[in-house]
Order: C-alpha cells, then sequence, then structure tokens
C-alpha cells in the first residue's frame, strides 16, 4: 500500500514538471487581423527564419510591388528585400546604409535590408491592388477573400501546452 502510494506521487510529479516544461516551450504565430472588428483572416505557426511575401499594386504605377519579411531570432517582422518593375512616386527610390539596389530577374530590387517593423503593422488592402500574401505554399488573395479592409498583421506568442490543449495558434 506504501508502495502504490509513492508511485502515485511520484507520477504525479512527473506529470507536473512535463506541464511546467511545456509552458515554457513558446510557439509564435503569424495573424494577419481586421482592423475594424479584430476577425482572424490568417493564422499560421512560424518559427525564426520563416519568410513570407506581400504582393500588391502600386496606386500610381499601377505595376507590382513584392516586399519581402522575414520573422527573426527575436521573432521580430522585419523588411529583407523590395522588388518592383517601374520607377515613380511613392516606389523605392534609392538604398540606405549598407543596402543594395539591383536589377535582378527583370525587376529592380533593394536587397541586404534589415528594417524591423513596427508591431502591429498596419496594411490596407483593396480590392483594385491584388494584395497576395505568400508564405510556404500558401497563396492568400486578401483582395478577394476580405475586400477593402486595414488588416493588422502581428506575431503573437504562445506556449506548447495552450496549444496541445486546443489553445489558440
Amino acid at each position: 500500500m506504501l508502495k502504490k502510494n509513492y508511485v502515485a506521487i511520484f507520477g504525479l510529479f512527473i506529470v507536473i514538471i512535463i506541464i511546467i516544461i511545456l509552458s515554457f516551450i513558446p510557439l509564435y504565430n503569424l495573424e494577419f487581423r481586421s482592423l475594424s472588428d479584430g476577425e482572424i483572416v490568417f493564422s499560421q505557426k512560424v518559427q525564426s527564419g520563416d519568410k513570407f511575401t506581400l504582393k500588391y499594386t502600386h496606386s500610381v504605377t499601377l505595376t507590382p510591388v513584392w516586399e519581402i519579411f522575414l520573422i527573426d531570432e527575436d521573432y521580430q517582422i522585419v523588411l529583407i528585400e523590395t522588388d518592383f518593375l517601374d520607377h515613380g512616386a511613392g516606389l523605392p527610390y534609392a538604398p540606405f546604409g549598407k543596402e543594395k539596389f539591383v536589377e535582378e530577374d527583370g525587376k529592380f530590387k533593394i536587397k541586404n535590408m534589415y528594417r524591423i517593423m513596427p508591431s502591429p503593422i498596419n496594411y490596407m488592402v483593396g480590392t483594385i491592388y491584388e494584395n497576395i500574401l505568400y508564405f510556404k505554399n500558401k497563396e492568400i488573395n486578401f483582395s478577394s477573400l476580405v475586400g477593402n479592409k486595414i488588416l493588422t498583421i502581428e506575431l503573437y506568442k504562445n506556449n506548447l501546452l495552450n496549444y496541445l490543449l486546443g489553445g489558440n495558434l
């Protein structure tokens, strides 16, 4: 009887340790939400090193622009490259610091960027701007999905325990 009590206490102790460990393992989620009502439009688990691209049609030149972002080791969203087809008002015109302005693959590109973005990012989506997200093997056309809206882009931190218990992530 005494041995069964020790086994039960030891088992409970192990379960508590596992719960504590799982609650300290961070998981991050990239979320696009409607600014007006907070509705989640897109949500995906991310890790350091993941990249995503936002493509849109520039309102003045009416040509596509691609902005490439990185999730850095501190789980910040960082703009690392901007690609565009034409020069015009509101488009990049020069690199800053260690950035490089190149012409490659039929596009103008500003590379070697490392611009940490404020959180949250407010992102204007319009039906005429062809706002598209490319992430891993997914292509999400926000223009057709949400129409004319402002979305917020943000990383949310959670933990493995909440995720395993069915929490949001």
